[in-house]
């Protein structure tokens, strides 16, 4: 298991080129270099041509396919740790790794599969932006339209001012857990209850924050998403150490308890101090505000006193995720400016579902640009900031049969902070035979609770939080009650999943249910953009033409 307090390279880093597969060099090769001509195709060159060949074979397999192997070795290990009775407590572990379709890590690894397939994707995208920039040029006389400009850049500094402060204010939690948990309260008693009372008062201050400042729409997405990351953060944070904090407290009164001559106090203590200081530092040293700022600038969602860290800094790797920021950005406006935003404007003339027709490529396309510029650019370049090493950000989500395996995979940060978070403790409160009888005062529930399992129950729990999360989020960005399309659509995956995975046929139809997987996300992601915002254009148009009134009847 790796030590995270021992500094070590990513694999496959430029830096690291003992980690780089080494080509040996046949016979032929020499000759060739050396002007000799070529030799016959004898068994001895034959013998090391094949040598050669089973040695890149094998050092290719354990820079590319080892990732997928991981993939399964993590999935086992997930589900070893579900069964055990003690999971919330058993750490989910980081180690070096990269992200698959980094394009940097691909040029030095020596995997020449998934590179030309980045490469192709990126010369169309950058061919198709040159088409739309030349084809708005011809019918406007302008290379890019600036109006979507002026609602970005609008009110900029108080934006950043205001998510500076929001940041900030993560903060009170390193003297929330050292005042009050180590020193003050014992945290087996009302900790829980001062936590959700923190959090709920830190939430419902930025949300109203965020309200009370007449942002456009642009700016309220980004701050109502910044903080539903932040108080993913908080939570994790508070959680981990009001764990460790009651861990603590139990290890000082079975000292006590020891001194006093009972014999099971050691082996206890022994395991509770395991949880104590997993690594090097032990709670509570790791409480600390630049142990927490390292946390808050890591990309990662669920705490733990120390992450596997990389040697040094590559800054020429920090200036290319800026620069394909920077540049992803520019091809992202270009799309919503010219594509998206023109059928919006003319949504309540044209209906739902001629916008979400017309909608349906352009926003398939902002998607995967979403995807590269948070996951590949900007998760990536904090990662090499703070010297993060563990890159595995997301898997293969393009494989995905289905919306419960797309949210492993597509965000991982987020599907880590459910599963330690809320998967992992509803499946262990969910009691099972006798004490589910015992536990439910009714005959009903302790009915329901014989009859779905304690895996189903946690699934079910973490999507409902999930579709309660997303639904707030985008109230709060839209401003606008809505009829929570979101969460009843997102619900109604569960009992989907339950089908596809009991039914005998549709559980090996792969091609088939990635198909329609895929099909329902290109179809129903720009029929939910136009549900949410359709009160807001035809509010604007409504405006719109009140003011053209009186110009007209003049």
């Amino acid at each position: 298991m790796f030590a995270p307090q021992v500094a070590s390279q990513p694999p496959s880093s430029r830096d690291s080129p003992q980690l780089r597969p080494q080509h040996s060099r046949s016979e032929l090769e020499i000759s060739q270099a050396a002007g000799i001509p070529a030799p016959l195709f004898t068994p001895s060159l034959h013998r090391s041509l094949r040598r050669d060949h089973e040695g890149l074979r094998e050092r290719r397999a354990a820079t590319t396919v080892n990732n997928d192997k991981d993939d399964d070795d993590d999935g086992e290990r997930e589900r070893e740790r579900e069964k055990k009775p003690t999971n919330s407590r058993t750490p989910i572990f980081f180690r070096p790794r990269t992200s698959i379709l980094d394009y940097t890590e691909l040029m030095y690894q020596g995997s020449d599969r998934m590179r030309g397939l980045v490469t192709c994707f990126w010369t169309i995208v950058g061919a198709y932006l040159v088409s739309l920039l030349f084809s708005h040029y011809e019918h406007s006389g302008e290379v890019m339209a600036r109006g979507l400009a002026s609602v970005i850049f609008s009110r900029a500094a108080d934006l950043v001012i205001s998510d500076l402060a929001l940041v900030a204010s993560t903060a009170a939690v390193v003297p929330l857990v050292r005042v009050l948990w180590v020193r003050r309260m014992d945290p087996r008693r009302g900790a829980v209850a001062v936590q959700a009372v923190a959090e709920a008062a830190w939430l419902v201050w930025w949300y109203a924050w965020q309200g009370s400042r007449g942002w456009p729409w642009a700016q309220r997405c980004f701050f109502a998403l910044h903080t539903a990351v932040n108080w993913m953060k908080v939570h994790s944070y508070l959680s981990t150490n009001r764990r460790l904090a009651c861990a603590l407290r139990t290890v000082e009164e079975l000292r006590r308890a020891k001194e006093e001559g009972e014999d099971d106090a050691a082996e206890q203590i022994s395991a509770l101090e395991a949880e104590l200081c997993p690594y090097g530092t032990r709670f509570p040293a790791n409480v600390t505000l630049r142990n927490y700022g390292m946390f808050q600038l890591s990309p990662a969602l669920v705490y733990e006193l120390e992450y596997p860290r990389t040697a040094h800094i590559r800054w020429g790797y920090v200036a290319e995720k800026l620069a394909g920021t920077a540049g992803i950005f520019v091809v992202f406006y270009v799309v919503v400016a010219h594509l998206v935003i023109p059928h919006l404007e003319r949504m309540p003339d044209t209906g739902v579902g001629i916008a979400t027709l017309h909608l349906m490529g352009p926003m398939a396309t902002c998607w995967l640009l979403f995807f590269f510029i948070t996951f590949d650019s900007i998760a990536n370049g904090f990662a090499e900031l703070t010297r993060f090493a563990d890159r595995r950000f997301y898997d293969d989500w393009w494989n995905a049969r289905g919306l419960d395996e797309f949210s492993r995979k597509w965000n991982r940060p987020v599907h880590m902070f459910l599963a330690r978070h809320v998967y992992m403790p509803v499946r262990e409160a969910w009691p099972i035979g006798a004490e589910a009888e015992a536990g439910a005062g009714r005959l009903l529930l302790a009915g329901v609770r014989r009859a779905v399992p304690p895996g189903v129950a946690a699934m079910a729990a973490t999507f409902f939080f999930s579709s309660i999360l997303h639904e707030l989020t985008i109230v709060v960005a839209c401003h606008r009650r809505n009829y929570a399309v979101f969460f009843v659509s997102q619900m109604m995956q569960i009992p989907l999943i339950i089908c596809s995975e009991r039914l005998p046929w549709l559980r090996s139809q792969q091609a088939l249910r990635n198909w329609g997987f895929w099909l329902a996300m290109v179809a129903f992601q720009p029929f939910l953009l136009c549900f949410y915002t359709y009160p807001a254009f035809a509010t604007q148009q409504q405006q719109q033409q009140q003011l053209l009134q009186p110009a007209n009847a003049l």
